[in-house]
């Protein structure tokens, strides 16, 4: 078995953020939303300081179901266009050859 197989199966494999580095585009995006984060906070009382993190967080596991929603159909493009390259393989033979 593949080493990428073996990882995959001992759910070992490094997917997070924690292997790869934020872009500096997101990141400016990220301590942007801290800053306002903060600064709604402050104006707000408790009862809608937790309406804010209940909008907060159902925007967050929308966004997360539609990003695992992607990446699944991203693979299934890419597996797709594997099984169609591997099909059509012996275009690149000379038919003459091994007749």
């Amino acid at each position: 078995m593949s080493t990428i197989l073996k990882a995959l199966a001992n759910d070992d494999l490094h997917v997070l953020e924690i292997t790869e580095k934020r872009s500096p585009e997101r990141q400016k995006l990220i301590d942007l939303s801290v800053t306002l984060r903060a600064k709604l906070e402050q104006q707000l009382d408790n009862k809608d300081k937790e309406l804010l993190a209940q909008l907060i967080n159902t925007i967050y596991d929308e966004t997360s179901l539609y990003a695992q929603d992607r990446f699944m159909r991203g693979y299934q493009l890419g597996v797709l266009m594997t099984a169609e390259v591997f099909s059509e393989k012996d275009i690149f033979l000379n038919q003459n050859k091994l007749e």
